[in-house]
C-alpha cells in the first residue's frame, strides 16, 4: 500500500485535502494503523483521487464530489456549471454597479416611495406607451416596468395591476414622476399617445410641472428633476 506522502504524490491531492476528505468521508484511506494514525492506500485508489484532484481545480464542492459515483462526472459538472454561471451572472452585475458608483458616486440611499400600481385594460399599447414616452423597460416576471436602474437612486418601478399576480381593487392610479425637462418629457408622452391635463407650467409651491394620463387612464405628473 502507498503512504500518504506518496500517495499525495501520485495524485495531486496535497497531504491536507486527503486528510480533509478522509474526515468528511469522501475518499477513506485503505488502512489506519491504530497506533501511529498513519494512513495508508491502495493502488486502486489512484484513479479516484486524480477525479477529485481535477474536479478540485474547478471548485467543484465536496458535497458535489460525493455524488459523482451515483449520478456520473457529467451531470455533477454539468450542475456545476450552472453554478458558476449564476456566479458569473451575480459579479456581471456587481461589477456593473461599482462602474456606475465610480461614474456617479456612492448614493446616499433614504426613505422614498419605488414602487405604484397602474390599471389597464390593454397591456400591449401601454407597454408601448412607457417605451416610447420614458424608455422604461417591461418585465413580464414581476408585470412592472422599470426606471432607471437597481440600486441607484433612480430606481422605480410602475407595477401593472393583474388579478393574479397583482390584484388591485382601485381604479386608475396618480403618480409623479422627476424628469430631466419637463417640455420635452410632456411632449414625447403626447407623442406616443397620453392625453394633455395640464401643460408645463412654472408654479411657486413646486417644480416646473404638468400632468397627463397614459392609455390606461392613469395619471402621471412629470416634475423638473
Amino acid at each position: 500500500m502507498l503512504s500518504i506522502g506518496s500517495f499525495s504524490l501520485v495524485t495531486g491531492l496535497s497531504i491536507t485535502a486527503l486528510r480533509h476528505y478522509d474526515e468528511v468521508g469522501l475518499l477513506t484511506p485503505a488502512y489506519v494503523d491504530p497506533d501511529t494514525k498513519y494512513r495508508r492506500y491502495r493502488p486502486d485508489q489512484v484513479g479516484e483521487a486524480r477525479l477529485y484532484a481535477a474536479l478540485r481545480r474547478l471548485q467543484v464542492p465536496v458535497d458535489a464530489m460525493r455524488t459523482v459515483r451515483e449520478r456520473g462526472v457529467e451531470a455533477v459538472l454539468s450542475e456545476h456549471h450552472e453554478r458558476l454561471r449564476a456566479r458569473a451572472d451575480s459579479l456581471a452585475q456587481l461589477i456593473e454597479n461599482v462602474e456606475r458608483y465610480l461614474e456617479k458616486g456612492l448614493p446616499v440611499k433614504t426613505r422614498r416611495i419605488v414602487q405604484v400600481t397602474i390599471v389597464t385594460d390593454d397591456l400591449p399599447t401601454l407597454i408601448a406607451f412607457y417605451r416610447d414616452a420614458f424608455d422604461a423597460a417591461y418585465h413580464e416576471e414581476i408585470s412592472s416596468f422599470q426606471f432607471g436602474g437597481y440600486p441607484d437612486d433612480d430606481f422605480f418601478l410602475v407595477t401593472v395591476a393583474d388579478q393574479k399576480q397583482h390584484p388591485w381593487p382601485g381604479g386608475p392610479a396618480k403618480f409623479g414622476l422627476l424628469v430631466d425637462d419637463v417640455d420635452t418629457a410632456h411632449a414625447r408622452a403626447l407623442i406616443a399617445g397620453a392625453v394633455e391635463i395640464e401643460a408645463p407650467a412654472d408654479k411657486p409651491w413646486k417644480p416646473r410641472s404638468s400632468t397627463v394620463t397614459d392609455p390606461g387612464g392613469n395619471h402621471i405628473d412629470l416634475y423638473q428633476g
